[in-house]
């Protein structure tokens, strides 16, 4: 099975390239290096590095059949998705686009889209549903929830089998300080450097945290299962940063924190309803948030004694 990830060398891209080279496929990775890193990437695969929105990309269309494009590559900050749109929807919509019409054109048999819990907004009750009405906030959530139509067009003038995964707050090793889902990454290099931590609001807003490998092992098992459709992906479970903190402490990381006004754009409460997917393929996560703390701890401090 021939494998394109699209933003590959990225914090998620590269665990779920990870993950189907183990399962045998020959995986290719389309990245350019924005925000993703090479040294993510230790495994055999191809390598290009480009935009998503190159023209340049149908080549490899060309030359190589592929079976399944997972298409990860995104501009994942929602401040930044504010602050300069235009680059957001570049990436986040022409490159998607472009993504579509080759997969389209050279009869791709899977076209996966990592889209995220952010085109929900912050006007619902959580746990939400795959049902709930698209009311995002920001750029970065508008931009997915137009992805997300973009990529049932397809499927349905263009009969291309799409699955949209709706993500949950992501967090593991390799993740870097920026990006929508930033604040677990961030809190604990301030734990381990023994700076102050900036909690934007109170501190009491919500996220459904869920362990990159996780994320997947829903995208590898929605594959195999020729899943189509739309389907959140999360552990049905809403932690505070108050109680993230808590739980550092518990860990004997504890943390300092600093208080600043609530930014632009980020939402108060969110975590998501799985059981669509579990229904439909048997899906659950198996980490649970205090492992997958441990285990990104761990990376990190591994991380500070090779800079060392």
């Amino acid at each position: 099975m021939n494998v394109l990830v699209t933003g590959g060398y990225g914090f998620i891209g590269s665990a779920v390239a990870r993950r189907f080279f183990k399962e045998g496929a020959n995986v290719y990775i389309i990245d350019n290096l924005s925000t993703g890193h090479l040294r993510n990437v230790d495994f055999k695969h191809k390598s290009y590095l480009l935009n998503v929105e190159d023209e340049v990309c149908e080549h490899l269309f060309k030359e190589i059949s592929f079976d399944v494009v997972i298409h990860c590559a995104a501009q994942t900050s929602v401040q930044k998705s504010m602050q300069e749109p235009v680059k957001d929807v570049l990436t986040n919509i022409v490159g998607l686009s472009q993504m579509l019409f080759l997969s389209s054109k050279y009869k791709v048999k899977h076209f996966v889209f990592a889209s995220s819990a952010a085109v929900y907004g912050d006007s619902h009750y959580p746990p939400l549903e795959e049902t709930d009405v698209s009311e995002p906030i920001s750029m970065y959530g508008l931009n997915k929830s137009i992805g997300e139509t973009y990529c049932e067009k397809w499927q349905k003038d263009y009969r291309l089998p799409t699955l949209i995964y709706r993500f949950a707050n992501v967090f593991g090793p390799r993740q870097c300080m920026q990006g929508e889902a930033a604040v677990i990454p961030s809190m604990l290099r301030s734990s381990i450097e023994g700076k102050a931590f900036t909690i934007y609001g109170d501190g009491e807003q919500t996220r459904d945290f869920i362990y990159v490998d996780d994320i997947a092992d829903a995208i590898y098992a929605g594959v195999q299962a020729r899943l189509q459709g739309i389907y959140n992906v999360s552990t049905n479970e809403a932690w505070s940063i108050h109680q993230v903190i808590l739980l550092l402490q518990h860990l004997n990381h504890p943390l300092e924190i600093q208080y600043v006004p609530a930014r632009e754009g980020d939402i108060e409460h969110s975590f998501l309803n799985n059981e669509k997917l579990a229904k439909a393929i048997g899906w659950r996560p198996k980490t649970s948030f205090s492992e997958g703390i441990e285990l990104t701890l761990q990376a990190l401090q591994n991380e500070k004694i090779v800079e060392i």
